[in-house]
């Protein structure tokens, strides 16, 4: 298991480098605009994505940032939410290569950002931290293609091909 997640981490980092090249492309403006989106524009999207990783995170390690709400705006400024992201998937690489392989047959009790109690596989939970930012970034994508850029290919077997 610890192998495959260790998979699934580099693969996020590498998505989440291809996608946000792309969307350096944007105007400030541009990166800023509703587009009626679930988290209504490309940054709302992008910074949900990194609160909800910063929310998993402390979840597992016990440590680290606390947002307070999933819309929450963590980095108004693209290039600082660029250089959060980056952290944060190094961070993610790092959480997922220092777990015990007997980690991921165990439980993760943790609290909703609403203070109610839950527990989930920590598997799962990984696999959810994942499949999340695959969710949000395929949003992400369908935005930068609506203002015409040329989004990349962010497939999981492009990722294996490209070694």
């Amino acid at each position: 298991m610890k192998a495959h997640f260790e998979r699934f981490a580099r693969y996020n980092r590498w998505a989440n480098r291809r996608l946000y090249t792309v969307a350096a492309e944007l105007s400030d403006a541009q990166y800023r605009e509703d587009r009626s989106a679930f988290f209504r524009s490309v940054r709302g999207t992008l910074n949900h994505i990194l609160v909800a990783d910063r929310v998993w995170l402390r979840r597992i390690e016990g440590a680290g940032p606390t947002p307070v709400a999933l819309d929450e705006i963590l980095y108004d400024g693209f290039d600082e939410l660029r250089a959060a992201r980056e952290a944060e998937d190094e961070r993610i690489v790092r959480v997922v290569a220092e777990q015990e392989e007997a980690r991921f047959a165990t439980d993760l009790h943790y609290h909703s950002l609403a203070g109610q109690a839950f527990t989930m596989p920590f598997s799962a939970v990984l696999a959810h931290v994942f499949n999340h930012q695959t969710h949000h970034r395929g949003q992400a994508h369908t935005l930068l293609t609506q203002f015409g850029l040329a989004a990349p290919s962010i497939d999981f077997a492009y990722f294996l091909l490209d070694k």
